[in-house]
């Protein structure tokens, strides 16, 4: 991959998508542009367009790297958190996640959240490494049980089963959740998953949504959290019980190595639904959360290792 300050003919054909700065040229054909802008002194922001045609041959992480090579100094991107493309370019380059701005970014009539990356000079070259890779089929599967990210489509089923009642009493968050905290969660879950700080998974029976389970992510012990909600009418058939198997080898194959689940004393179900995907009670840690009345509730830990 060659990077060079672009020609004037090469600037106004990639105007309409970014100002360029440096033309992206693999060979002799033009591939894409990079912009590099002083955001203030000793900071450049750093912005990428691929061509259409060029795209998936991993031109933009080709030219990110191609640039961390010779630059000095601190560099930025600024990606949108739904936009997962420019997320796997930033991580692909070596920068590293900083931040997230909230409404800090243009998003129709309103602000969306913006993700903020840096690198600077003595960063490990990319790929930067992910404590939560990616799904080698895009899904786990047992049968007729599948687990696939959560996504934005995902919003009306997830908003309707966080609010059930007996959801809402066996969770640490008790309140009705609004609306748009749940677009939010989902609309953040893959930038979260990159991140390496949890994955999300919503269960499906069929084509039928039966229920959420999420992995939360230790990283510097190598420990686990896993926690599940399902709807009414796939309890009780061991759908939970399979989700939690898939979840769990997937974690002990990407290197967890202590995997934890919570119940409140009276989820004996929930217990149970642990102890039949191998889970062994370990503990209760007394008082352990909040409640709206302003009691606090014991939490029953489960523990399950490779």
């Amino acid at each position: 991959m060659i990077l060079r300050t672009a020609t004037a003919e090469e600037a106004a054909r990639l105007a309409p998508y970014i100002p360029v700065t440096h033309a992206v040229l693999d060979g002799d054909r033009l591939a894409g542009g990079l912009s590099l802008i002083e955001a203030r002194p000793g900071v450049r922001e750093l912005s990428v367009w691929v061509i259409p045609e060029e795209r998936r041959r991993g031109v933009a992480s080709k030219a990110v790297r191609t640039l961390t090579e010779q630059a000095e100094g601190r560099l930025e991107m600024v990606t949108h958190v739904a936009d997962t493309v420019s997320q796997r370019v930033a991580l692909n380059g070596g920068f590293t996640r900083e931040c997230v701005r909230r409404g800090s970014g243009p998003d129709g009539g309103g602000r969306a959240d913006e993700v903020v990356w840096a690198w600077l000079p003595g960063d490990p070259p990319g790929p930067v490494p992910r404590p939560l890779p990616d799904l080698r089929n895009g899904e786990l599967r047992d049968g007729e049980v599948s687990l696939r990210p959560l996504g934005p489509a995902d919003a009306d089923d997830v908003w309707a089963l966080v609010n059930l009642p007996d959801v809402r009493h066996r969770s640490v968050y008790t309140q009705e959740r609004p609306r748009g905290e749940i677009t939010r969660r989902c609309e953040h879950a893959a930038s979260e998953w990159l991140a390496g700080h949890r994955a999300e998974f919503v269960i499906r029976v069929g084509d039928a949504f039966a229920g959420d389970i999420s992995l939360y992510n230790e990283g510097w012990s190598r420990q686990a959290m896993v926690g599940y909600s399902m709807r009414p009418e796939f309890r009780g058939k061991g759908v939970a019980t399979r989700a939690v198997r898939l979840v769990s080898v997937w974690a002990f194959e990407i290197g967890v190595q202590r995997l934890v689940a919570g119940t409140m004393t009276d989820n004996v179900a929930s217990q149970r639904v642990l102890e039949k995907a191998g889970f062994v009670r370990e503990s209760v840690q007394r008082s352990r959360f909040d409640r709206l009345d302003g009691t606090r509730i014991d939490d029953v830990v489960h523990v399950l290792f490779p």
